[in-house]
């Protein structure tokens, strides 16, 4: 029985190990890392190359050196996407016959399965593939990472912590680390994330024209209140909210005349979830009130632009008061 399990677990000659979930990637090489350290009692057994900066020739050099001790030498190359045929034509012929005290494990990008340095791996190894949830699949994934931390997580909550982190999943594993912290053994609340975690100003934008969209007069003015007091510049605000109002008035107007509104959005150049976001809000007003809050827009900027001598701040407040007043 224990002659089968040493078997089962015994490290492999080669290992490639990609995908564009990076935080697996690095948990797997992590691990393999771990494991020869704790085999060997140090890490003067293991060996970094970069695909960039080092040659194959180099890499396979230090394979073939014998390890410090007992234990296996592991010898890791990061972005072997860098290397050109001559190079993985080197490594597939050192993998024909590998020594038995090395590990070799390649990581990166830009290696395909059909390639004679995929089969050569294939051939005394094992390939590692870990690919990131895509984006329909996100919510669910930051939920599962919440749940490992202890957290319990909505789909909403988990929806707005894609959105102020991006899908960068590193990030999103830093702000979970916080809510944990935080928290505790609980649920996340959509408070909590807004105040702990960081809102960029684009993120600070997006809540604005939402809310303006949604006619939530309140939110209007609390969301342009924290981006002013970011210090963030009132011309970036007002090109944001000005482009918006623009857009919701295309889609309004467009619906007036009997068109498709769908249409209408996608003809503006956005996305498919931003376009569905406008036709949605465009609902709240009439072709009419939009084509108004434009127009006071449209003086705004003039306005913004050394027509008055009042601070921009308060010309911007002041037109989204009357803006909200028309539509």
């Amino acid at each position: 029985m224990t002659s089968k399990t040493n078997k089962k677990n015994k490290l492999k000659p080669a290992y490639l190990i990609t995908g564009s979930d990076e935080t697996k990637v690095e948990k797997a090489v992590a691990r393999l890392r771990e494991r020869v350290i704790a085999d060997a009692g140090t890490d003067l057994n293991v060996d970094v190359f970069d695909a960039a900066e080092h040659s194959a020739q180099e890499v396979v050099q230090a394979a073939n050196t014998l390890p410090f001790g007992t234990g296996v030498r592991l010898v890791l190359v990061t972005g072997v996407g860098a290397w050109r045929k001559a190079d993985k034509d080197v490594i597939a012929n050192y993998l024909a016959d590998p020594p038995p005290h090395t590990v070799l494990a390649l990581t990166g990008s830009g290696i395909r399965r059909n390639e004679s340095l995929t089969k050569a791996i294939e051939g005394v190894g094992q390939l590692l593939s870990y690919e990131a949830p895509r984006p329909a699949g996100m919510p669910q994934w930051v939920q599962e990472q919440a749940a490992q931390r202890h957290l319990k997580m909505g789909g909403r909550e988990a929806r707005r912590l894609i959105t102020l982190s991006g899908s960068d999943q590193r990030s999103i594993l830093s702000e979970l680390d916080k809510l944990a912290a935080y928290v505790g053994k609980g649920t996340v609340l959509m408070e909590d994330i807004d105040g702990l975690c960081w809102v960029s100003p684009e993120v600070r934008i997006w809540d604005l024209t939402d809310a303006l969209g949604a006619r939530d007069r309140a939110s209007v003015f609390r969301h342009l209140e924290e981006i002013l007091a970011d210090r963030t510049a009132p011309n970036a605000v007002f090109y944001s909210l000005a482009r918006h109002l623009r857009n919701l008035a295309e889609v309004a107007a467009a619906r007036e005349r009997g068109e498709d509104p769908a249409r209408a959005a996608a003809a503006l150049g956005l996305k498919p979830y931003p376009a569905r976001k406008v036709v949605e809000q465009s609902r709240n007003f009439t072709a009419g009130g939009l084509r108004e809050g434009v127009r006071i827009f449209a003086e705004l900027d003039a306005d913004m632009k050394g027509r008055s001598d009042q601070r921009p701040d308060l010309q911007l407040e002041r037109a989204v008061a009357r803006v909200l007043d028309a539509v």
